[in-house]
């Protein structure tokens, strides 16, 4: 072994025969390690961070560039169906807005009796007023009986959701018939607040047997234009003047708020309203009950009475308002 110099400095020897310039290790030898190391990181690093940001600028250009959908891509369109919109309203919406859909697939899809029908009788084949009207989402993948069943599902949803058996069972009726009920509410009311009055009204014609006298089920059907007087006078099932009862289906798809109404009338009322002290006293014999509606004004609203007389009156002062011909 070699003696070691504490001289760092110390001049080198030739006669030194050790891996060393005197007695200092050679560090040369590492250095160019050390630097041949440093080399290949930094040409791997350089390698590496051009490949990151290639990448990253293609993510970019990729992402600012609009997306174009494949052939085979699924697209959807928004359909709108209006509550009180009827069977035949609903299949030239999905004409006019889905793609490819027509009325006449929408016919043969409904008449193929494939569609389930909660609620509805045995002996009816009509599909009117168990389409619920919304928004929906129609994709390219659909055809009209998907969309359809969809329509349908949705009101068993809300019927059921709104405990509609077991308000047919409280008041008396089916299901089907509060779904009647609810479609002329939602075709005579344009007043919100107004739906449980009218309800009230239906509802307690029915239980007297007394002809509902509703004039939008005279147009259920009806030729575009059709005199009302004309439809007054005919012999149909719709004419609600001349057959007593409701009709035989409901003549709209009603929305939620006209389901709600005709499972919840309102109350009749009180024997200090106004409906009921203006009665006379062989009047007052019976209870006092919404039995009358006939329009008010322009916007849509109705004045209710309790009695035929009563009625006449307001009958007088929505002629004299200009309200009624």
């Amino acid at each position: 072994m070699s003696n070691w110099n504490e001289d760092p400095w110390d001049t080198p020897r030739s006669s030194d025969a050790a891996e060393t310039d005197g007695m200092v290790p050679d560090l040369r030898r590492y250095s160019r390690q050390i630097l041949i190391g440093l080399a290949i990181v930094a040409t791997v690093f350089v390698a590496w961070a051009g490949y990151q940001v290639t990448s990253l600028a293609g993510n970019l250009q990729t992402d600012d560039a609009p997306a174009m959908p494949a052939d085979n891509a699924v697209t959807e369109v928004e359909v709108v169906f209006p509550e009180g919109f009827t069977v035949a309203q609903v299949a030239a919406r999905l004409e006019r807005d889905a793609p490819g859909f027509t009325v006449a697939d929408v016919d043969a899809a409904l008449a193929s009796s494939d569609l389930v029908a909660p609620f509805r009788p045995a002996d009816v084949t009509s599909y009117e007023g168990l389409l619920f009207p919304a928004l929906y989402r129609v994709a390219s993948y659909e055809d009209e009986a998907d969309v359809l069943a969809r329509m349908i599902e949705e009101l068993r949803t809300r019927a059921l959701s709104n405990d509609i058996e077991a308000a047919a069972q409280r008041l008396g009726r089916t299901p089907y018939e509060l779904i009647i009920i609810a479609s002329l509410i939602e075709r005579e009311v344009k007043v919100a607040d107004e739906r449980a009055l009218v309800s009230r009204v239906i509802h307690n014609r029915l239980e007297l047997d007394m002809e509902l006298q509703i004039d939008a089920a005279l147009y259920y059907g009806a030729p575009e234009g059709a005199d009302f007087a004309t439809l007054k006078a005919a012999d149909t099932p719709y004419n609600l003047y001349r057959v007593k009862g409701l009709p035989p289906t409901p003549i709209a798809n009603p929305g939620e708020a006209a389901l709600i109404a005709a499972m919840n009338p309102a109350d009749d009322p009180a024997e200090d309203d106004a409906r009921c002290t203006a009665r006379t006293k062989k009047e007052k014999q019976q209870p006092c009950r919404l039995l009358f509606y006939v329009l008010a004004d322009a916007e849509g609203r109705h004045a209710f009475s309790t009695t035929y007389r009563l009625h006449e009156q307001n009958v007088e002062a929505a002629r004299a308002a200009g309200v009624l011909p």
